[in-house]
């Protein structure tokens, strides 16, 4: 039996990607998880752009959700805490109606991510020449 027993989706405005990158270092498990969103390759109506994550995770890290940094048991060597806290001051839980916006992180938790892109309002952004 498996310790990651949710999926955890997140959308993550272009210019909140580096207070993102430091909450995945503290709450993943490798220090490659401060690299977890470096392309913005999502858009929403309006053109602003996302970078978005999939990935299974243990209970401790929906911990997170309800904690603040400081108090958490989960910690990364190297991780700005101040920043990663920045990035928990403006994650939301994904709930009916909520769409993507450019002054908030949308968590999505047991929801296909594709659904959930597709709920919020994103597209991917269409890669010319690649």
């Amino acid at each position: 039996m498996t310790e990651y027993t949710h999926r955890m989706t997140l959308v993550v405005p272009e210019l909140l990607m580096p207070q993102a990158n430091q909450l995945a270092l503290i709450a993943g498990e490798s220090p490659d998880d401060v690299n977890t969103f470096t392309q913005a390759d999502w858009q929403d109506t309006s053109g602003n752009l996302y970078a978005v994550c999939s990935t299974v995770v243990k209970p401790i890290v929906l911990s997170l959700l309800t904690t603040p940094i400081a108090d958490s048991t989960l910690t990364a060597e190297g991780a700005d805490a101040v920043l990663a806290q920045e990035a928990m001051d403006k994650l939301v839980v994904y709930a009916g109606g909520v769409l993507a916006a450019v002054d908030k992180i949308i968590v999505g938790i047991d929801i296909d991510p594709d659904e959930l892109f597709g709920a919020v309002g994103l597209s991917a952004v269409e890669m010319i020449g690649v």
